[in-house]
């Protein structure tokens, strides 16, 4: 009952410009590569909304699945995420509405236990008087570059993008209401980080227990004001968080 639900709701909704799942990934100045990212589910743009589920570390309960070409970057390099501007988002008909993270992993790893490491992350902006989330940036242009830190020892790393619609009913667990709780529109892709670096991902945690139903993060309310939003696993060893 509740799969045919989320069915109905995907095909009722109305075509977007949105960023709900990343269609390719590549380098700023170079072609893009689909062929590095993780399979995605039958329906691309349904978030994850049980942050108890295993969907919520790369929405794939397969982490071994092997990707065509991983894309090959040079730590210090910047990556390229694009989402599809077109997608159709099964709840609110519009594009996700909050804040964006983005993290590695090594794919040994297969993205289980401490192995994930915050490498950038945006919230709210008030920058300039012109306020909003990251999800309006990336609705925008379509595409979000990340930068790769420049001291991480070469090999293959899980890159994990997550959008976080924290629109809607904010107030209620998904456990009591099957619409309400935030929703993560999550992706991952294969990199293949080259250079000459030697450390290892700083300060690892583990996104199954970093989000809980009712962290603030996850459960905000609509009386709070944007600007007080906590991002799940705390704030990115590597740089100051986008603002």
């Amino acid at each position: 009952m509740k799969l045919a639900l989320i069915a109905l709701v995907s095909c009722l909704a109305l075509s977007v410009k949105s960023a709900t799942f990343v269609k390719s990934i590549g380098l700023p100045d170079g072609a893009s590569s689909p062929d590095a990212l993780l399979p995605h589910p039958q329906y691309k743009s349904m978030p994850v909304i049980d942050v108890q589920s295993f969907d919520l570390v790369c929405r794939t309960p397969d982490m071994s699945a092997a990707v065509k070409e991983p894309l090959s970057v040079a730590a210090g390099g910047k990556v390229r995420l694009t989402w599809d501007a077109e997608a159709k988002s099964p709840y609110s008909g519009s594009n996700p509405y909050g804040p964006c993270s983005f993290w590695l992993a090594p794919v040994l790893s297969k993205g289980k236990g401490k192995v994930w490491s915050k490498i950038h992350e945006f919230t709210f902006s008030e920058d300039g008087g012109a306020a909003h989330w990251c999800s309006t940036s990336i609705v925008a242009n379509t595409y979000y570059d990340v930068d790769i830190p420049a001291e991480i020892a070469p090999g293959k790393y899980y890159l994990r993008s997550e959008v976080i619609d924290i629109d809607g009913t904010r107030d209620k667990s998904h456990y009591l209401d099957f619409t309400a709780g935030a929703r993560f529109h999550v992706n991952c892709a294969v990199l293949d980080i080259t250079g000459t670096g030697t450390a290892p991902l700083k300060s690892p945690i583990s996104i199954m227990e970093s989000y809980k139903p009712y962290y603030k993060s996850v459960l905000f309310p609509s009386t709070k004001k944007n600007s007080e939003f906590k991002m799940p696993g705390g704030a990115s060893p590597y740089a100051k968080a986008a603002v």
